[in-house]
């Protein structure tokens, strides 16, 4: 890290580099990272992007604590999980699946299939679109600055905008975690494997 941040400090001196993220790190890295930072007397990190949604949560256990902690914005990736949580199973139905056929929606979808069937008939109960309810979910998380979203079309932007006004109760949010359950009993580690 001492070389990292020495880098960093050249590069944000030259204006080249205004901050410094981190994709993908385990919480011991960012808090590496900004222990080092702080030695040297520089800013550390300032956002971590992780996969994170209701399928893919492991990050809640010790990534999300960390950020929280030292004031990391965290930016989840792929938060409808490829597409699975942008209702994969009507569009397949319906011939319309595009993203959600392929890839890794289609994988979890085999695992998942039950999950993802429960989240859609919820959301139909809602009467809401089930990609805005998987935004809605990740944006309404602990330590969630916004989501990196990929809309293909003006109607994915404008539900991806739609999702920011989305208010799950909490009798939704205990259905998706019956559906989708955290990882161990949930929360940041160790009490989610330990008590």
């Amino acid at each position: 890290w001492e070389e990292v941040w020495q880098a960093m400090e050249h590069l944000t001196g030259q204006g080249k580099v205004r901050y410094v993220g981190s994709s993908n790190f385990a919480g011991w890295h960012i808090a590496e990272a900004q222990e080092s930072a702080v030695r040297r007397n520089f800013l550390g990190i300032v956002s971590e992007q992780s996969v994170y949604n209701l399928v893919t949560r492991h990050v809640e256990l010790e990534v999300i604590p960390a950020c929280v902690r030292y004031g990391v914005a965290v930016l989840p990736w792929s938060p409808l999980h490829g597409g699975l949580l942008g209702g994969a199973l009507r569009k397949l139905s319906e011939g319309t699946a595009m993203k959600s056929s392929q890839g890794r929606a289609a994988e979890a979808l085999r695992t998942h299939r039950g999950a993802v069937e429960g989240y859609e008939r919820l959301c139909a109960d809602l009467g809401a679109d089930p990609a805005e309810v998987g935004l809605a979910w990740v944006m309404s998380r602990p330590g969630v600055t916004a989501p990196v979203i990929g809309p293909r079309s003006v109607e994915q932007l404008e539900g991806a905008l739609r999702a920011t006004r989305i208010r799950l109760t909490d009798d939704v949010l205990a259905a998706l975690d019956v559906l989708f359950p955290p990882v161990g009993k949930g929360g940041p580690g160790p009490e989610a494997w330990a008590w």
